[in-house]
């Protein structure tokens, strides 16, 4: 590479595009856009699809080929469709997170049952043992 262009990522100068070959059905969400892949396998998404993905500098994005098309798809925009899939889960007036957080304080309540019920052997074993006095099981 040339020492004065070198590839600066994110901060790279706006390259001109030309907008023809933009699919006939484009849209805010879909675009079609031309690229080119570089040395080593490098590919460069144009500032305006970075945008349309909301990709920050230094995000990561996960990479999928389907059908041998490649699937790039950041960070946020995959958290955007989990919530978007679980909010069609969830039942209207259900509150999960009371639910979950209820769950899991009936779980710890039975737990610290049980120990103390150990605690409390434990202790009772101990008092026998030193009666001198064998255990009962």
């Amino acid at each position: 590479m040339n020492s004065d262009k070198e590839a600066k990522g994110f901060e790279e100068e706006a390259q001109p595009f030309d907008y023809s070959t933009l699919s006939a059905r484009s849209s805010s969400s879909s675009r079609t856009l031309s690229a080119t892949v570089g040395e080593g396998g490098r590919l460069v998404i144009p500032a305006e699809l970075r945008k349309l993905m909301e990709l920050s500098p230094g995000e990561g994005v996960a990479l999928r080929v389907v059908d041998g098309v490649l699937h790039v798809v950041s960070a946020t925009m995959a958290v955007k469709r989990v919530q978007a899939i679980a909010t069609k889960l969830k039942k209207p007036g259900e509150n999960v997170v009371d639910e979950f957080i209820a769950d899991r304080l009936a779980e710890q309540r039975a737990v610290d049952a049980r120990f103390d019920r150990l605690e409390r052997e434990a202790r009772e074993i101990a008092k026998e043992k030193e009666r001198g006095k064998e255990p009962r099981n």
